[in-house]
């Protein structure tokens, strides 16, 4: 079997020798030399177009730079997709399906069964994207073919998760007859310990006929169990997947948006609160009217292709994305961000100290001006000597403008001592086969964890692999939707520190975390909360949901849980990324900023000290100015003075070379394996009594590495 880590590993190595060539070539330069003196800190691009390499022979000897650059080529080549990582290219973009499954049965057949009238969850994304941007691209054009925000109202879609999210786990259960259908009991059996919440779950068949209804969904299409909320219990695999699903499918609200990504901006939808399938609206057969397709006397097979990718090109040819508005733009990120080409633009965000001011003034300010213009169109529609269209289209609150004022409406009904718990884990129990706890996925989208032994055809290190590349996509799509929206955000521990390093993300880390500044924050939530966000349909067909705490207006350190302020969640497999909010408190600062307030006070100047809701402290200089750099190749932001975070933070971080089985090559710039750095020696020169001393042996070991080794050991671990 192929080594796919190594794979990987040799590509950004070589991409890392690539760089530090031209960083050579252009040093004379008086704006690369002021980058260059910070370590890392911003995004160079280099064409291949600049590269210039001969193909010689194997036997010809090649100097070291020359070695690493014809391995890049390689790479790029990847004859025979040996080095299938380097490949992005989507291997099944399309699938053929025939229409008629997907119609209702003839009249003269009202038995017959197709996905129309059977209870069964049916998943196909492909399906599911073609379809929605085909009815995207014709609303555009026909309600707002300039892509106006004023405008967004008036394209509406519906919507179901279980066209977005595969829920088809459920077919099990929904099959069965209704008396048969597992209960909450079955569920909860295999549990670590009885729920403290019983009402987490209710029985199918103690459903009224008014629950029913409220659901949206007839009582055949339903599973024995409506989760209504997490049991926060640890339970196996299954059951605890069973757990989301089902309140995905039943409870759980539809998004307020859609946001489809693009290059050079967005394109948005309204998506309407009643769970409607996508088969049981008319968008199929618009679609398949549009292209002239009609089912009515056909039998047998009508095949049609759904190609989210084709549909995505035609909707890019019809209508212009949206690029950022330079009224959300408030922090000038845009001047930032484009021209990546230009290494003459000095890449740094200065944030003003306000940014950090969110304080419960803000809060009862913004509520007030909700209430006022709530108090306005009630008065004119209440009162019909004063009914003014004007004055109702000047004063509505937009969807997310009422979610928001919800918002803060129920968060400060609660004092931080007791406020409730928001997010939830998929808390599992570990045994042989799964080494993981579950601690990093969101339970509602929870669809299987990154390191369960799903079946023989699975090895740890492909699940490692497969892991890496669902994290990398989840970072790569936030700063693009940020960057897309003008949020300014900048990564934050973990991926901090593994930026450090390398400029990659640790080949052990699980999580990714990231900080913003408090008011933006709030920005994102009463702006984006509740948005499902589609990865750029030439990258891949990722989904992303914007998830924001209703409790982020409290900037005090909570009672218990709720450290976490947003959430960007893969709806596909539950992973996440952490956002906490950076800014003003009222809670007692560390010790360690007993100087930094005294020469503030001294000097007469405000103490610009912030907390995020994890006690983790940082003053105005720390964070400002950002930087514009790269992590693993993803466009991001990084914070002033990352070496003081860092050594806080992490006392060890940045010394100790080893961690958890890898180890960090520093003539390579990575970390890597135990099994893959001993290739590359003897066993007599690291093997020793202790572990403790086998370990020390090792280090001198790659610390001595010469160039000629290190070569050797990017290309001797291809398992032929």
């Amino acid at each position: 079997m192929a080594d796919f880590r190594q794979f990987r590993n040799i590509f950004f190595v070589v991409l890392f020798f690539n760089l530090c060539y031209f960083l050579k070539i252009y040093r004379n330069n008086k704006i690369q030399n002021e980058i260059l003196n910070f370590r890392h800190s911003y995004y160079n691009y280099y064409n291949d177009d600049q590269i210039s390499i001969g193909y010689l022979k194997e036997e010809d000897s090649l100097p070291e730079e020359q070695e690493l650059l014809q391995l890049l080529h390689k790479v790029k080549r990847n004859e025979n997709n040996t080095y299938w990582l380097a490949n992005a290219t989507m291997e099944y973009p399309s699938i053929m399906l025939n229409a008629l499954d997907f119609l209702p049965p003839p009249e003269n057949e009202p038995q017959y069964i197709t996905w129309y009238n059977n209870p069964k969850l049916y998943y196909e994304p492909r399906l599911t994207l073609a379809v929605y941007l085909d009815e995207l691209k014709h609303q555009l054009k026909l309600h707002n073919p300039g892509n106006s925000k004023t405008k967004d109202h008036m394209i509406k879609l519906p919507f179901s998760w279980s066209d977005w999210v595969d829920l088809t786990m459920l077919n099990n259960e929904i099959m069965k007859p209704i008396g048969l259908r597992n209960n909450c009991e079955w569920l909860q059996k295999e549990a670590n310990k009885r729920t403290r919440f019983p009402d987490f779950c209710k029985d199918l068949v103690d459903l009224s006929d008014k629950e029913i209804d409220e659901i949206g969904l007839s009582r055949d299409q339903l599973p024995g169990f409506i989760v209504k909320s997490s049991p926060m219990n640890k339970a196996p695999h299954m059951e605890v997947m069973l757990q989301g699903k089902s309140y995905l499918y039943t409870q759980q609200e539809n998004p307020l948006t859609l946001v489809f990504l693009t290059s050079n901006g967005t394109y948005e939808a309204q998506l309407t609160q009643k769970r409607e399938k996508l088969l049981q609206t008319d968008l199929f057969h618009r679609f398949l009217k549009r292209r002239k397709i009609d089912c009515k006397q056909a039998h047998g097979v009508v095949p049609v292709e759904f190609n989210p990718q084709s549909e995505f090109r035609k909707l890019l040819h019809a209508i212009p994305p949206r690029p950022l508005d330079p009224k959300d733009d408030l922090h000038g990120i845009s001047k930032i961000v484009s021209n990546k080409g230009d290494r003459n633009i000095l890449r740094q965000l200065n944030l003003d100290p306000s940014t950090f001011h969110y304080t419960q003034q803000n809060v009862e300010q913004q509520i007030a001006s909700y209430e006022t213009r709530l108090s306005k169109i009630e008065k004119v529609i209440t009162d019909e000597l004063n009914y003014d269209l004007n004055v109702l289209e000047t004063n509505r609150l937009t969807r997310h403008e009422l979610n928001h004022y919800r918002g803060l409406k129920y968060a400060n009904s609660f004092s931080v001592d007791v406020e409730p718990t928001y997010y939830k884990l998929a808390t599992l129990k570990k045994n042989q086969y799964n080494l993981d706890s579950g601690w990093h996925y969101e339970w509602r989208f929870f669809n299987g964890a990154m390191r369960y032994l799903k079946d023989e055809t699975w090895s740890y290190e492909q699940m490692e692999v497969r892991e890496q590349i669902i994290l990398d996509r989840l970072l790569r799509n936030w700063f693009k939707f940020a960057e897309a929206k003008g949020i300014v955000s900048w990564i934050a521990h973990g991926p901090l520190l593994s930026w450090y390093w390398d400029g990659l993300m640790f080949p052990f880390d699980i999580d990714i975390d990231l900080q913003m500044p408090s008011s933006e924050l709030n920005r994102l939530a009463a702006n984006y909360n509740m948005t499902l966000v589609i990865e750029d349909l030439n990258e891949g067909y990722g989904k992303y949901l914007i998830d924001c705490s209703t409790f982020i207006h409290h900037r005090n350190v909570a009672g218990r849980d709720n450290h976490i302020d947003a959430r960007f969640i893969d709806v596909d497999t539950g992973t996440y990324i952490d956002i906490t909010g950076m800014g003003l408190n009222d809670e007692k600062p560390p010790p360690q900023y007993d100087n930094y307030i005294n020469e503030k006070t001294e000097a007469n100047e405000s103490v610009e000290l912030y907390m995020d809701r994890r006690k983790h402290w940082l003053n105005y200089e720390k964070i400002n100015p950002l930087r514009y750099s790269m992590l693993g190749g993803v466009p991001v932001f990084v914070p002033n003075d990352i070496m003081s975070m860092l050594n806080h933070e992490y006392p060890r971080g940045t010394k100790s070379h080893y961690y958890d089985g890898y180890y960090y090559v520093p003539l390579l710039r990575l970390w890597l394996q135990e099994s893959k750095i001993l290739t590359a020696f003897k066993p007599e020169q690291y093997e020793a009594v202790t572990d403790e001393a086998r370990q020390e042996n090792i280090l001198e070991l790659i610390k001595n590495l010469r160039h000629e080794d290190a070569f050797q050991l990017l290309t001797s671990n291809n398992d032929k």
